[in-house]
């Protein structure tokens, strides 16, 4: 015979529990998403190369500045830089001060992606702290941190 069990699922206070909830709704919420569709295609490096690219558009970057800006061997940004010029995200561009040297530069397709990609992510953050003062969120984000480090602990 069962007992009877007042406590509903939505009245736990198990925060495995509720936050294993909300991972399944934002995993479900970013699948829908047309530029993650998109983003699924780039690597997580293409990912950062994007963001960097995009954010440091005012000013000439070759190849050496994303090797030590992201620690990597020439080799591995150069075929990171293939792949992304073959899929339309980058072209490589020479200057005139040295023939060498090739200017690396988002292509028009590269830059709305980063756009709608950025627009999204500030949707969802939009839809989800919905109905939160500052004060709620800034003490998520100090507990979901203590979490993070406690967990990190135990690597």
């Amino acid at each position: 015979m069962c007992t009877e069990h007042t406590e509903t699922a939505e009245s736990s206070d198990h925060l495995g529990f509720e936050m294993h909830r909300l991972m399944r709704l934002i995993t479900r919420s970013h699948l829908t998403s047309s530029a993650s569709k998109t983003a699924e295609q780039l690597t997580k490096r293409h990912s950062y190369l994007l963001r960097y690219l995009f954010e440091n558009e005012s000013h000439n970057v070759y190849q050496r500045d994303i090797e030590k800006k992201f620690s990597l061997s020439r080799s591995a940004v150069t075929s990171s830089l293939q792949a992304m010029e073959k899929n339309g995200l980058v072209m490589r561009e020479g200057v005139d001060e040295d023939a060498r040297l090739k200017r690396i530069c988002l292509t028009p397709k590269a830059k709305d992606l980063h756009l709608q990609i950025e627009r999204e992510i500030e949707e969802f953050e939009t839809r989800l702290t919905k109905g939160i003062t500052e004060e709620e969120r800034m003490v998520f984000l100090r507990v979901i941190r203590k979490m993070r480090e406690n967990l990190e602990e135990f690597k």
